[in-house]
């Protein structure tokens, strides 16, 4: 999840419906890269004439090409493919990413994120400021305080390596 991709509510596998259901490829193929694409085409082909057929074998192939769909999509990511999840709901980050990008609105998605980031920033600097007034007491409490400076200082580190890193992932047709 990291991703949402995966699941059977997510946009690859609710395409490959959408493909299954209109005959027409156009809008699952963009999720695949080029690599991917003449295996995406055979199982189309496949599950489209048992899809066809209607009642169970239709839901036989939906299922079958949904999987296929994320699975290679997953493929052109570069990250391993672990089944086809459940539908669920999107976590509140995921929600709102594409909520901003159907209403053209960042701001939700801007004070979502200052807000996690500054009430946990603010914890583990809370944390190694608390720990930082008894470090001279004992070996102890001076242990204590070490731990608390390293997780701060590694958390805003780490963050910060996340945020200048951009995306860990994704199909690159660019």
């Amino acid at each position: 999840m990291l991703g949402h991709c995966d699941r059977e509510n997510g946009p690859v596998a609710m395409a490959a419906k959408e493909a299954l259901k209109t005959g027409n490829m156009d809008k699952i193929l963009i999720w695949v890269g080029e690599e991917q694409e003449p295996e995406l085409r055979e199982k189309f082909q496949q599950s489209l004439q048992v899809y066809r057929n209607g009642g169970n074998s239709a839901e036989l192939a939906e299922k079958y090409f949904m999987e296929t769909a994320v699975r290679l999509h997953r493929a052109a990511e570069g990250m391993p493919f672990e089944g086809l999840k459940p539908a669920s709901a999107n976590p509140p980050d995921i929600e709102a990413a594409e909520k901003a990008l159907e209403t053209g609105n960042f701001e939700p998605v801007k004070n979502l994120l200052c807000s996690a980031l500054e009430e946990e920033s603010l914890k583990w600097f809370g944390k190694a400021r608390a720990s930082a007034e008894n470090r001279e007491e004992s070996i102890a409490a001076g242990r204590a305080w070490v731990d608390d400076y390293v997780k701060y200082i590694v958390y805003v580190h780490k963050l910060y390596q996340t945020i200048q890193a951009g995306p860990p992932h994704g199909v690159d047709a660019h």
